[in-house]
């Protein structure tokens, strides 16, 4: 009879502390929107055993729809406690009250390697406000990858370090091996991959389509004379013949088009992203199984400027409806940390941080990315002003491929698309 009563009573304390841990228990949402969702979920099941009290829903959402939905979430009060998005969402969300300022947690510190201060793009996780919205996570960029089996056998020994050496190595390639030289899609659509090259190639020559003027308004910085030139140089490959005819019917850089291009060797250098030269090396594996893999990466051409491409990438941020600030925000230290995130379950993507990027393992043949990381420049008043990228983005497509299909001739495009910028400038500057 005593026994009976003592394991009661243990039963008892037994259910009462379980009850107790699962009322200390916190729980909070976090919203995903990348493929690697298996990746994440095992990262977050080690920050819940590091974090016993805390467990992580992971909440998953397309690109496509995630920025719509994320917005009707925050303003009705139902959206995740965390969530991911890209580098030019930080600052539209937060003018729009849909996350919430992070200035006094990141002054406690305990982000990343080095601190705040050595993270990429904190300028586009700004409010209007000046405010801190989001925290950078992932970065990623382009580079020029190249098939250096194809170029040696153009006779070349190393990739083009400017521009007329890409267009000329272009032409010397065709005339020798019967290959294209430089591939990159000429299709129009929304977010047409021609705004990423237009832009190396104004940036590699001092040239900007928009900046902040020294009163804080912002001016576009570029004349029709340099818009035309960009189109003129890219149009050459198209109406020469040096880029593939099926380039027309795609728009992307991560296209089928373009893989397929590089991997069946119908191309020798493309420009792309990481994430995308990554996929061209396995698929190229894939099919030729012990045999060396011919694609390096290199930095792309410069000019009287250094070689300079973009910031790309993902940042966190909480919502400004999570009652769970701690927790949030613990779960957004540990994933800044490098390991274990990105050591053992996203090796795919590179923090964005300065010193994640000296010291990410990059994978053979993707050397090119860290090179071109440290030279790599945030979108900066693109972001911040007031003529959108997505505008921006769709405008110069528009213009670009109008050159290409010889609707209209460099000079016209170029007059019509900086005439359109200035006029949504003017619509939009206070």
């Amino acid at each position: 009879m005593f026994i009976k009563r003592i394991r009661t009573l243990v039963l008892i304390a037994v259910g009462a502390m379980t009850a107790s841990l699962a009322l200390a228990q916190t729980t909070i949402n976090f919203r995903f929107h990348d493929v690697e969702a298996n990746q994440m979920r095992q990262a977050l099941d080690e920050f819940e055993k590091r974090n016993p009290g805390i467990k992580v829903n992971l909440q998953r959402a397309n690109w496509s729809d995630g920025r719509a939905q994320y917005l009707r979430e925050a303003a009705v009060g139902s959206a995740p406690d965390v969530v991911q998005i890209v580098y030019v969402w930080a600052r539209p969300f937060a003018a729009s009250g849909a996350l919430k300022p992070l200035d006094d947690l990141i002054a406690k510190g305990g982000l990343g390697i080095k601190g705040w201060s050595d993270f990429i793009a904190r300028d586009l996780a700004a409010g209007p406000d000046g405010k801190t919205y989001a925290v950078p996570f992932a970065t990623d960029t382009f580079a020029l990858i190249y098939n250096h089996e194809l170029l040696a056998a153009a006779g070349f020994q190393s990739p083009p370090k400017t521009w007329p050496e890409m267009l000329a190595m272009s032409r010397t390639i065709r005339e020798r091996t019967g290959k294209q030289g430089f591939g990159f899609p000429t299709g129009s659509c929304g977010t047409p991959a021609i705004w990423f090259y237009l832009n190396f190639y104004w940036w590699s020559k001092g040239v900007n389509l928009v900046e902040e003027a020294p009163n804080g308004k912002f001016r576009i910085s570029i004349n029709a004379e340099q818009v035309a030139d960009a189109f003129n140089y890219f149009n050459t490959y198209v109406k020469d013949g040096l880029n593939p005819p099926s380039m027309a019917s795609s728009c992307s850089f991560g296209s089928p088009e373009m893989v397929e291009g590089l991997v069946n060797g119908d191309f020798a250098m493309a420009s792309m992203a990481d994430f995308t030269a990554a996929r061209v090396l396995d698929t190229w594996n894939k099919r030729h199984p012990g045999k060396p893999n011919p694609f390096r990466t290199a930095l792309h051409p410069a000019d009287i400027k250094p070689s300079t491409t973009h910031f790309g990438g993902r940042m966190v941020a909480l919502a400004p409806n999570t009652k769970n600030v701690d927790a949030a925000w613990k779960l957004v230290q540990f994933l800044t940390q490098p390991e274990p995130t990105f050591t053992k379950h996203l090796t795919g993507y590179t923090p964005s941080q300065l010193e994640a990027v000296r010291t990410q393992q990059f994978g053979p043949g993707m050397e090119g990315f860290r090179e071109q990381l440290l030279l790599a420049r945030s979108w900066g008043p693109y972001a911040i002003g007031p003529v959108s990228i997505p505008f921006m983005w769709n405008a110069s497509g528009r213009s670009a491929g109008s050159v290409f299909i010889r609707q209209k001739t460099a000079e016209q495009a170029a007059q019509e698309f900086v005439a359109l910028l200035n006029a949504e400038l003017a619509k939009h500057q206070k």
